[in-house]
């Protein structure tokens, strides 16, 4: 029987080893690469419209008699509120789906929400075949899956990385915001060409199905749970993190999060960003086809430096720069399209360095609370899904230039406000809320309020007892 067991054990010890010597210390990188891919999609399945709609016109060229039966057209305002029922989905489910992933993980939440996502986007043909109603309510179900992507960032981020890979892993995950066009946009074109605009919704829907299906058996929501990761990377992984139990860990500080101003400067960072990248995602293909007549075919190794700086330089890089290029723009001569086209592409460029800035100081911020933290970033993103379309819109008119100067104008007045307020009140270390003598404090504290109630309500009961005597 002990000679069994011993068998037994030393069978399932080697299994564990081969498990292990897969991916050697590096699971976390892996997963880092599928959790991107993941949230690149679910963005790629919303971004999916900006570029179908314009293969669902009429085709006007001259062999194009038999293509002409599945078309469809959109007016402005029909655009605008197919952006916005995205924008209004997410920001309704944001606090929910937050709530979601705090008690039951990201494995399970965002495996869910992303099939959820590739369903949807596999049946928008039959929806927008069916009447514009039904499209508007499969957009609803791609912005309630939407809305899980940054807690998702936050979540991973605090429980797959140490302090010094941080701003690596979360540089690279918001990437997905930049990545998803890179890709959906040729993409999308050749499948216009070859097979008209419903292949756009069912390639990325298929893609998205696969890699959630491979998320969601490959994921584990801790590390120490998961066979490919061993010792020596689990202990990494720790270093640096608060020793707090699952009870105390799901119990959101959320007074203590909404008094910090550098939370609050983060957030509102965020809004200025995100003004920019949906103003250029959303409506560069309409300022390069109409006003300039194009065809539509290192940051955790610097040591020399606080924190705190860091934040204050990288964010205002991006926010100032992308203003700087918008500016220019916005009075450059249009004839000269080759180089507005460089500005264009400048001021979304170097928004990359807001990695460094906000995007970063979030999770350093929060730590094991990054989930709720950085998961409102989602907010900035949905609420500015929702003003871009109308104020750019009402701006354009007659897409003229000077309709346009005033919307680079504005967007690039709106990141360096926004900026100013990060750089005041943003700071470089983590908040008094994520130390683990709060935490201790503050279960102590709880425990106290219990027994003192259960003291009170046995007093009174002995007293009403002599009373009744």
């Amino acid at each position: 029987m002990e000679q069994a067991a011993d068998r037994m054990y030393s069978t399932q010890a080697e299994q564990q080893m081969r498990y292990i010597a897969i991916f050697g210390t590096r699971t976390r990188f892996i997963l880092l690469v599928l959790v991107l891919l993941c949230l690149t999609s679910i963005w790629s399945n919303i971004l999916t419209f900006n570029f179908a709609v314009i293969c669902m016109g009429p085709d006007t060229s001259i062999n194009s008699t038999a293509s002409n039966e599945d078309t469809y057209t959109f007016t402005s305002g029909q655009k605008s509120w197919v952006i916005s029922a995205v924008a209004i989905a997410a920001l309704i489910s944001n606090f929910p789906v937050v709530a979601m992933v705090n008690k039951l993980g990201i494995r399970t939440v965002f495996t869910g929400l992303g099939c959820l996502s590739a369903i949807a986007t596999l049946i928008i043909p039959f929806a927008i075949r069916l009447g514009y109603p039904y499209f508007l309510a499969v957009r609803v179900l791609q912005g309630i899956a939407f809305a899980a992507n940054f807690p998702v960032i936050g979540a991973f981020c605090a429980k797959w990385t140490y302090y010094k890979q941080n701003g690596l892993f979360v540089s690279a995950l918001v990437a997905y915001v930049q990545l998803s066009p890179a890709f959906t946009n040729p993409a999308s074109g050749a499948l216009c060409n070859a097979f008209r605009w419903p292949s756009i919704f069912y390639a990325h829907g298929t893609v998205s199905l696969i890699l959630f299906i491979t998320y969601g058996l490959f994921y584990r929501n801790n590390p120490n749970k998961h066979p490919f990761v061993g010792d020596v990377e689990k202990n990494k992984i720790n270093i640096g993190k608060a020793q707090v139990d699952k009870k105390s860990m799901k119990k959101i500080p959320y007074a203590e999060i909404l008094r910090t101003p550098a939370i609050w400067a983060t957030w509102l960072a965020s809004l200025g960003n995100f003004t920019c990248v949906n103003m250029m995602f959303l409506f560069s293909p309409t300022y390069l086809s109409t006003v300039l007549n194009y065809s539509v075919q290192f940051l955790d190794r610097i040591h020399f430096v606080s924190e705190q700086t860091k934040f204050r330089f990288f964010n205002t890089l991006a926010f100032c720069g992308s203003c700087s290029f918008l500016v220019a723009l916005a009075f450059w001569d249009t004839r000269q399209t080759n180089f507005c086209t460089f500005l264009l592409g400048g001021a979304a460029g170097i928004l990359g360095a807001t990695t460094g800035g906000f995007f970063k100081a979030a999770p350093v911020l929060s730590k094991q609370y990054s989930h709720f933290v950085t998961g409102n970033i989602s907010l900035g993103i949905t609420i500015t899904m929702l003003i871009v379309p109308f104020y750019v819109n009402n701006l354009t008119v007659n897409n003229t230039p000077e309709e346009w100067r005033w919307v680079f104008i504005i967007t690039g007045s709106v990141m360096v406000v926004t900026n100013l307020i990060f750089v005041i009140f943003i700071k470089g270390e983590p908040c008094e809320w994520t130390e683990d003598d709060f935490t201790k404090r503050n279960s102590v504290k709880s425990i106290s309020e219990i027994r003192a109630q259960g003291t009170s309500t046995t007093s009174n009961d002995h007293l009403q007892t002599q009373l009744k005597y």
